[in-house]
């Protein structure tokens, strides 16, 4: 007991030389209330817990991304025994074949693909909500400027800068992408093969379909992911807003279902085309699509089934795993500056108390 009352004093003590007079001493206290405001974090809380979340949705996803960039790409994974497949029809056998390849070992492009996603997926999602607060700030109404906008210049951006790392860890899931050993190639190795064989512009190659896919992705699912939590936010008012956690936890699945799932199919053939043309240096989008258009249009939802996994899984993990950071971790915020707040008033009380008794 007589440690907390050492330490009181000293805060005391610490007080009484900031300020000589009261009033001095209530200012301060208030201006230190005010940087200690749960508000204050609100910017840290949203990109700690949207990094988490990205991070999460990235490491559990690995295998449905790998499945997904396998069949976008047409590669061919190492068929099952056929003993072990008897049971299967037909039809599946291929599925089974590719999903058993995919969370298997080893799995080539690891580290690079969560990094890269965990990276990515934070700055898209958090960059995209800070940059439209910061346009709706202006005081515009546009509703391209507010809704459309921020979501497709950050995801633009990251886009751009992964390039290099999207084209190496897709091309070390082809199974006959080798080493002169016989080992699967690190990503480095990766990168070094297609720069010493195409230069520094193989590194980008693709970047047109690339942007034409994850662009749009994002900015739909970005986009349905505001417009259903608006929805949401001007229901909840109408009833008083007050929702348990359990209904919180409803509505933010729900949005991130939708979010995940618009995302997913609407971009598929986008990730078809940038992916043939990360098979032939030699293929310009137009060549691309004049090759896969030879089929039919039946290449349009090549992978789709896959895609619906591994796209819209991510997403809608990262979002709602986002939501659920920023309740938890924000409660204790405010539980906390709640605390200091109180020790802070107590702090100013007891030494005007005490200057006012001289």
């Amino acid at each position: 007991m007589r440690l907390i009352n050492t330490k009181f004093d000293t805060d005391v003590s610490t007080l009484v030389l900031l300020s000589c007079r009261p009033h001095r001493l209530e200012h301060r206290s208030e201006s230190h209330l005010n940087t200690m405001s749960p508000s204050s974090n609100t910017d840290g809380l949203s990109f700690f817990s949207s990094l988490g979340a990205a991070g999460i949705a990235a490491a559990i996803n690995f295998p449905l991304w790998r499945a997904s960039a396998i069949a976008h790409s047409g590669f061919t994974p190492p068929a099952l025994p056929a003993q072990s497949m008897t049971f299967l029809p037909s039809s599946m056998r291929n599925s089974a074949s590719l999903y058993k390849h995919a969370m298997t070992g080893p799995f080539p492009g690891l580290p690079a693909v969560v990094g890269g996603m965990t990276w990515a997926r934070c700055t898209i999602f958090f960059g995209s909500d800070l940059l439209r607060s910061l346009v709706k700030e202006t005081g515009t109404e546009n509703a391209f400027m507010v809704n459309v906008l921020p979501a497709f210049t950050v995801s633009s951006f990251v886009q751009v800068v992964n390039m290099p790392i999207i084209r190496a860890t897709i091309t070390q899931q082809d199974p006959s992408f080798k080493t002169s050993t016989g080992n699967n190639m690190t990503t480095v190795q990766a990168l070094k093969h297609i720069y010493s064989n195409n230069g520094i512009a193989g590194l980008w190659h693709g970047t047109s379909a690339g942007l034409l896919k994850t662009v749009p992705k994002y900015v739909v699912s970005i986009v349905v992911k505001d417009y259903i939590g608006e929805l949401q936010k001007s229901r909840n008012e109408e009833r008083g807003g007050q929702i348990g956690k359990g209904e919180m936890a409803m509505q933010s699945a729900q949005k991130s279902l939708a979010a995940g799932i618009c995302g997913a199919v609407l971009t598929n053939p986008a990730d078809v085309i940038r992916n043939e043309m990360f098979k032939d240096d030699a293929l310009s989008l137009p060549q691309t699509l004049r090759n896969l258009n030879k089929g039919g249009w039946k290449w349009m939802l090549r992978g789709v089934d896959k895609n619906l996994i591994a796209v819209a899984a991510p997403v809608a993990t990262t979002i709602f795993l986002t939501d659920l950071f920023k309740d938890v971790f924000g409660n204790e915020i405010r539980e906390s500056g709640e605390v200091a707040r109180r020790a802070t008033r107590k702090l100013t009380r007891r030494f005007t108390n005490a200057e006012g008794k001289k």
